[in-house]
This record gives C-alpha cells, sequence and structure tokens, in this order.
C-alpha cells in the first residue's frame, strides 16, 4: 500500500493529556537512591529527578509534533494543492512557533528550580520548590490549549489526503456516475485496489494498481468520485479547487460513456461533459485522453453508432469495450502506447500481463 508523507504526523494530545502523563511519569521513572545518602541529598536528587523527567517528556513531546509534519515546500504538488484547500498554512506555520517558542521557557523554569533545590537545606523546601516546578509548568502548558487542539485538527485533516505513488504514471477515470468506472479500476487492477477517505465528497477515492508478474507497479488507475463526473456549474468552490490538484498526478485521461442510458444521463449530456473536461482539465495540463465507450456487452450497434457520431473523433481516441467483459488487452495497449509516446515514466511494457479473461 501507498504511504502517506503524512502517516508519520503523531497523534498530539490535549495540554490535560500531557499534563497528565508527565506528573505520571515523574513517579514512575524516578531513579531510586541508596539509602547510605544523607537525607537532604537524597531529598535534592529525589526531586530534581522528577523535575527532569517531567520537563524531557514534554520538551521530547512538542518536539516529535513539530518535526513529524513534514515540510510542504518539499512535497510534490499534488499534495501541496490538497494541503491548501484543507488548512491556512499561515496559520499552521504560527501553531508550531508558538510551540516551538515554549521549549525554551520550559528549560529556564526548570534550571531556576533546580538550582534553587540545589542550594536548599531543607527536604520540605525541596518538594515544595518542584512543586511550584509542576505549577508553572503545567500553567505554560494550558496556555497552548487551543495550539494542541488545532494541530490534532489539522493532523486529522492532512491524513485525508489521499496516498498517490508519484512515481507511476496515474491514469484518471473520468464520467458521469454509474458509467462503469470502478468496475473498470477493479477489472485492470493487479493489486487490490485501495478505498480512500476523500476529504471533498461524501465518496471515496479508488486507486488501482497494474502489476506486470514479477509484480512491479507499472501505473496507476484512480477514480475520483464527486470531481470528474459532472459540469463545472454544479461543483463547489472547493470541489473545483480540487481538480487543481488531479491536474498535477494525470498522465492520462481517461473518459467512459455509457451508449445505454442506463447510467441515468443522456448521450448528449455525458458527450457534454466530456467536451467540458477536456477544455477545462486535458487541455489545461496538456495531457492525452481516451474516450471508452463501455456497457458494449448490452449496447445495440444503433447506441453505439450514435456516441461515436456526436463525439466525431479519430479512431485512435476511442476504444470500445464492456468493463465486465474486455477487451481488457486492447485497453492496456492502448495505454501503453501513450505512456511510450509521451514518455511520461521509462520502463518496458513488454510483459504487460494478459488479463483478457480476468
Amino acid at each position: 500500500m501507498t504511504k502517506s508523507p503524512f502517516e508519520q504526523i503523531s497523534k498530539i494530545f490535549t495540554a490535560d493529556e500531557l499534563i497528565s502523563i508527565a506528573f505520571r511519569r515523574a513517579d514512575s521513572k524516578s531513579a531510586s537512591l541508596p539509602r547510605t545518602l544523607k537525607k537532604i541529598i537524597r531529598s535534592r536528587r529525589k526531586e530534581i529527578n522528577k523535575i527532569n523527567n517531567v520537563n524531557e517528556y514534554l520538551i521530547n513531546k512538542i518536539k516529535d509534533i513539530i518535526q513529524s509534519f513534514p515540510n510542504f515546500e518539499e512535497l510534490h504538488p499534488f499534495y501541496r494543492e490538497f494541503i491548501d484547500l484543507l488548512i491556512d498554512k499561515d496559520k499552521f506555520k504560527l501553531l508550531l512557533g508558538r510551540l516551538n517558542g515554549i521549549i525554551p521557557i520550559l528549560k529556564n523554569i526548570e534550571i531556576g528550580i533546580i538550582k534553587k533545590i540545589k542550594s536548599s537545606e531543607d527536604p520540605g523546601t525541596c518538594a515544595a520548590l518542584r512543586r511550584q516546578f509542576f505549577a508553572r509548568i503545567k500553567s505554560v502548558i494550558k496556555e497552548q490549549k487551543y495550539n494542541f487542539e488545532e494541530l490534532e485538527f489539522i493532523r486529522v485533516q492532512l491524513k485525508k489526503i489521499p496516498a498517490i505513488d508519484i512515481s507511476l504514471p496515474s491514469i484518471v477515470i473520468s464520467g458521469y456516475p454509474n458509467v462503469g468506472k470502478s468496475s473498470l479500476v477493479a477489472k485492470i487492477s493487479t493489486a487490490k485496489p485501495e478505498i480512500c477517505e476523500y476529504p471533498f465528497t461524501t465518496k471515496n477515492i479508488i486507486i488501482g494498481v497494474y502489476k506486470d508478474e514479477n509484480n512491479t507497479k507499472l501505473f496507476q488507475i484512480i477514480d475520483t468520485p464527486g470531481i470528474l463526473d459532472r459540469p463545472m456549474s454544479e461543483r463547489n468552490i472547493i470541489e473545483k479547487q480540487a481538480i487543481l490538484a488531479l491536474r498535477t498526478i494525470s498522465n492520462i485521461v481517461i473518459f467512459m460513456i455509457d451508449p445505454t442510458y442506463s447510467c441515468g444521463y443522456s448521450v448528449d449530456n455525458q458527450i457534454s461533459l466530456f467536451n467540458e473536461i477536456r477544455n477545462e482539465f486535458i487541455e489545461k495540463v496538456k495531457v492525452p485522453y481516451l474516450v471508452l465507450i463501455n456497457k458494449i456487452d448490452i449496447a445495440s450497434k444503433e447506441m453505439v453508432e450514435e456516441v461515436l457520431n456526436k463525439l466525431n473523433l479519430e479512431e485512435e481516441k476511442y476504444l470500445k469495450i464492456s468493463a465486465k467483459e474486455g477487451p481488457f488487452t486492447e485497453l492496456l495497449n492502448r495505454i501503453k502506447y501513450l505512456i511510450e509516446k509521451y514518455r511520461l515514466i521509462d520502463f518496458s511494457f513488454k510483459k504487460l500481463k494478459n488479463i483478457e479473461n480476468k
């Protein structure tokens, strides 16, 4: 399974959770001290150990939060576009800066209290100073309550971004709902399609990977419900922006048409959508495309001819197919041709698996 660059982001506890865990560690990790030591020395070391344990946990946890977020500017444009849709990057940087800013504060409080404990000659005073440290640290962490909560919200949003293997050519499937897109993804994917949470619609993105007999990934095929399945006039602003993200990974666009009307949309509506996607998506990123006239297993000759006449495309621009029965080898050969022609990636398709009867 392809990994998302956001998987390594640590879960961010609330301020109260951090304080609770840190204070519990104060006792559980305190080292035992020799009974032969003088009472005041034992007391000093005991309280200093507790202080060290608490601060070490809190500072390491804060550093872990900051470092677990990837550098957005180093990510693939696909992820950068999605990030812009989900979060306010300036606000995010401010949140991390605030967290980072309390590390020297925690260290200075620790240094100051430990200095006083080391000069104290009374065990009771040492314990009181440690409690004072706990109170001040608790106050500092609680002041970050909002920042912790907002960063956890951002973490959850980022994890919704689908994981794409950017090293592979991406074939993006488009067309109205129920024209057979998800069936096609499942049929020509030798890897089980991944169903990913999608942040813009109530549906899920479907990503299938084609592999050869050596289990080498050759390309990925992507269906994005809610994005390229209806006219621009019916999309909201976020969905329109999401198209920008898809543009960054689209190497080939496949548009599927159902000539039988069983999908619930007329041929005219489907062709109108194709023309819009060709003008607003395909032409903008200058990628090759292929129109699949699907459901030829149940469509009449007249239905197919109607689509072809209205499309008025060169023969190499379309393929008649059944997402259930094929011909899948011909489709793979077309994909192979486009990838090689446009030099989308440097690998050989000589060993493409024959899945005609899959």
